[in-house]
């Protein structure tokens, strides 16, 4: 019994050489990628050691040090040369925290022309297992986009750049910054949202530190004069472009002789591939609504290919 308490003793004091001081003493927070060293006071040649980690033997790990690099509670016992075992140690808890701050962009599902606003909803997320401190969120808006305002204060606009800070996010705790910008010119808008913070936490995934958002600025009307269905998946259907933006279309086709061959059902939805028909040139008639009620119509031929 003297010879268990006397190991009882010497085990249950556990020092870290590699670590900051804790108010718990049998606590350790580390960043991540410093490994944390545990030895044993003063170790006695004639004793083996066998460490645990939540209350399972560790393999292998018999010396009176054992390195650390996994979040856990951490025991030891110490065996005599007659194979009898100590009491485990007192638990000692390891904890390695890290960053882990993830942004995401994305645009409104609404389809926009020149000049129409629409809304950005930029996500910031802590998806590490500690919380984060001094977080900025950086948006670089191409010269394409005319800047039209945001929803917090704590997030400013300067030089084509919106700035917005984030004082801090707690574990799995996000926030969301809306912006308002209108696209100056028909075409693809693409840019790009980051994230980080001013802390010296290590960051885990620095692939989710920025996102991507790709937004179309839908122009005119525009009806293609020749479709080729052959299944090459280029020009198979008949696509007018810039369809989008009325609340209501009709499309109706007509062949040479002034025999309807086509209308759609409701709004068009770019799918005439001129199923059953020759090859010929077609004449086609479309009526538009606008989104403030302003009918309009546009005529034109189409020339239906299947060999090209």
């Amino acid at each position: 019994m003297v010879l268990r308490r006397l190991i009882y003793v010497v085990v249950l004091l556990l020092q870290v050489l590699i670590a900051n001081a804790q108010q718990n003493p049998n606590e350790m927070v580390v960043k991540s990628g410093a490994p944390v060293t545990l030895r044993v006071n003063n170790p006695d040649g004639n004793f083996t050691y066998q460490w645990y980690r939540a209350g399972r033997a560790m393999p292998g790990e018999t010396r009176p040090v054992l390195i650390v690099t996994v979040t856990g509670e951490y025991q030891v016992l110490a065996i005599n040369q007659g194979n009898c075992a100590s009491d485990l140690s007192d638990v000692f808890s390891v904890r390695f925290i890290n960053s882990d701050l993830q942004v995401v962009k994305k645009s409104e599902a609404k389809h926009v022309g020149p000049n129409e606003t629409f809304e950005y909803y930029i996500t910031a997320r802590n998806n590490g297992n500690s919380d984060n401190r001094d977080i900025v969120v950086t948006d670089r808006l191409p010269t394409t986009l005319r800047f039209m305002g945001v929803d917090r204060s704590a997030a400013v606009y300067e030089e084509g750049v919106i700035t917005w800070n984030i004082p801090s996010l707690a574990v799995g705790q996000e926030e969301m910054l809306t912006v308002k910008v209108q696209g100056k010119v028909e075409g693809y808008v693409v840019n790009t949202a980051s994230i980080q913070s001013n802390g010296d936490l290590p960051d885990l995934v620095p692939e989710n530190n920025t996102s991507t958002d790709t937004k179309r600025i839908i122009g005119n009307i525009k009806v293609p004069n020749v479709i080729t269905p052959n299944g090459d998946g280029k020009n198979d259907v008949l696509k007018v472009d810039g369809i989008e933006l009325y609340k209501e279309n009709t499309i109706a086709i007509f062949n040479r002789w002034g025999n309807e061959v086509f209308r759609s059902q409701g709004g068009y939805q770019n799918n005439w591939d001129g199923n059953g028909l020759s090859e010929g040139t077609y004449f086609y008639v479309l009526k538009l609504v606008s989104r403030d009620g302003v009918s309009s119509s546009k005529t034109g031929y189409i020339t239906l290919l299947r060999d090209k």
